[in-house]
């Protein structure tokens, strides 16, 4: 079920990524059944996916039966992931992390997956004080490709070939000392998960077009696509299917009050 909003201003537009985002890896089912049995988050618990994106985390959290209001500011993406979840217990609306439109007090637990780095940190977090229930819970989580693999290393030296000062921003930083500047939650706390997503080749480079931080660094489409060609032209050389190695971080804080 999707409610509307008008259209909101944001800084990522993932329109041109939305039909490839599903292709990327799945977040580790082991470190999401750690945060949950850590948050206390249980069968009919209503939290909020926010920057939901297709639902790649959304669809993960149903399988523990929450109560999702997902907030999406791209139609794009909203779009698939209400394909993605229909029939389910989930909410869609228009939103961002600075303003979701969800009510006061309504959620026991926000999640961000993979969506708290595009958005103003200071600004999301005051706004997720807000829609948390009391004692209630802000999260945030990330995919971070192993880079030390032999693969991932000579996929990171053909992007630099092209984008020598490339920078994953901060997808990769600690958000620790911000939550914790906030003065709304309690000392952030983290689960980290490692797994291999194994990816046949053609989603490898389906995963790679979805990427929006290396399409934004790019500065055009030429270079962009010149470092997809040259991705695919690498993999070309290896097995059909290609062990990926990610660890799943997750940094996690309490609502003080």
């Amino acid at each position: 079920m999707a409610t509307s909003n008008p259209p909101l201003k944001v800084n990522w537009d993932y329109t041109e990524h939305a039909a490839h985002y599903d292709k990327r890896a799945d977040y580790s089912a082991d470190a999401i059944e750690s945060l949950l049995g850590a948050i206390g988050c249980g069968p009919s618990t209503p939290v909020a996916d926010i920057g939901a994106g297709t639902g790649k985390l959304t669809k993960e959290l149903l399988k523990y039966g929450l109560v999702i209001k997902a907030v999406e500011p791209n139609d794009a993406m909203r779009a698939i992931g209400i394909e993605n979840t229909n029939g389910k217990s989930v909410t869609w609306s228009v939103g961002t992390g600075e303003a979701t439109g969800l009510p006061a007090s309504s959620v026991y637990a926000a999640f961000f997956g993979s969506s708290f780095n595009v958005v103003d940190q200071s600004l999301a977090l005051s706004e997720v004080s807000r829609i948390l229930l009391p004692k209630g819970w802000f999260v945030c989580m990330w995919n971070h490709r192993d880079l030390d693999d032999p693969i991932q290393r000579r996929i990171e030296s053909i992007i630099r070939q092209s984008i020598p000062t490339y920078s994953y921003g901060s997808r990769r930083e600690d958000p620790t000392n911000i939550i914790d500047a906030s003065g709304h939650f309690a000392a952030t706390k983290s689960i980290e998960g490692p797994f291999v997503w194994k990816m046949p080749k053609s989603d490898v480079i389906v995963a790679w077009k979805s990427h929006a931080t290396l399409k934004r660094q790019a500065g055009s489409d030429s270079v962009f696509d010149g470092i997809i060609k040259e991705i695919a032209s690498y993999l070309d050389e290896l097995p059909e299917v290609i062990d990926v190695p990610y660890t799943t971080r997750i940094y996690f804080a309490q609502k003080l009050k």
